[in-house]
């Protein structure tokens, strides 16, 4: 069975009060098909439970209870893409939706981390999808390179798939960004990740304006970025060849003096406190919460580091 599925933006009937102004409709970006509707609740900025309750009642407002197999082929699913962003209030209103609406349409929670779902665990059968594998991810690249009449060596393939770290998407991604900047593809030439624009975004505005407000946003691009499986000392690193780049020749070697202690600091601090980086056995940790909040210390680290402020000062004066 095939479904015809797409992507649509709709305004969602609301009535609810936002910074002291009734909000009567939001456009919401949805993908549908004939049985499932999907939204991502990252792009809901704070309306997520008034946009999943009214999804919850239009869904099953319309349909009756199934009492037959056949009945159940008209079901809905209501796919939810980052639910473990929503709030405890938004969670705990959200179970209450499902327990009132009752009936054949099923809502998915897709997030990274069910421990901040707990207060709908208890309707709901907790799924956990293994990451691919290497010759999986193979395969699909394959797949695509077929499917659009490219040419994909093998030996850039498999080292897509190692970059990648088992992360489909990004295996994905490095293969369209790759293609775009240099076609036909070599197996020697170089992979690109597909964040090259948003890297250069980042340290546009490092330099654009420096203000606790950016430096708010900035972190939140950073951790975006890391989220999606970005290694951070690829990201420092290429952040400081943008900032060089758009730095003036009379302030680079201030930036590069900056730079120099940063990383000496680094070496001081891996050759003082090896344990940190193993655990007992010599194995990694592999916590993925651990791994996002240490990755963001670090950033916070290496954005004090190259703080600007004085070096643009001193360019503007």
């Amino acid at each position: 069975m095939h479904l015809k599925c797409s992507s649509k933006s709709t305004y969602l009937p609301l009535l609810l009060i936002s910074q002291g102004e009734a909000v009567s409709s939001i456009l919401v970006n949805l993908k549908v098909s004939s049985q499932h509707i999907e939204v991502n609740l990252s792009e809901l900025k704070g309306y997520e439970k008034h946009v999943i309750a009214e999804l919850i009642k239009e869904k099953n407002q319309k349909l009756p209870i199934p009492t037959s197999q056949h009945d159940r082929e008209n079901c809905i699913a209501i796919i939810l893409n980052d639910a473990d962003k929503l709030s405890t209030d938004a969670l705990s209103y959200i179970k209450w939706m499902l327990e009132k609406f009752k009936g054949c349409n099923k809502v998915f929670f897709c997030c990274r981390d069910s421990a901040k779902l707990y207060p709908i665990k208890p309707i709901c059968t907790l799924v956990q999808l293994l990451e691919p594998s290497d010759e999986e991810i193979l395969a699909v690249l394959a797949f695509i390179a077929k499917q659009e009449g490219i040419k994909l060596p093998q030996k850039l393939a498999n080292q897509m798939t190692k970059n990648s770290k088992n992360n489909l998407r990004q295996a994905i991604r490095s293969f369209e960004a790759t293609w775009q900047f240099n076609s036909p593809l070599k197996e020697d030439q170089s992979i690109k990740t597909g964040w090259e624009d948003k890297i250069v975004d980042i340290a546009r505005n490092v330099i654009e304006e420096q203000s606790p407000k950016q430096l708010y946003n900035i972190r939140g691009e950073l951790q975006n970025l890391i989220e999606h499986n970005v290694d951070p000392e690829y990201l420092f690193q290429n952040i400081v060849e943008e900032l060089k780049k758009n730095l003036p020749d009379q302030l680079e070697e201030q930036f590069n003096n900056l730079y120099n202690d940063y990383q000496k600091n680094q070496d001081i601090k891996r050759y003082l406190a090896p344990e940190n980086h193993q655990e007992e056995g010599g194995k990694r940790h592999n916590d993925p919460r651990k791994n996002v909040q240490q990755f963001m210390r670090i950033e916070d680290e290496k954005l004090a580091a190259l703080n600007l402020t004085p070096v643009l000062a001193n360019w503007s004066s």
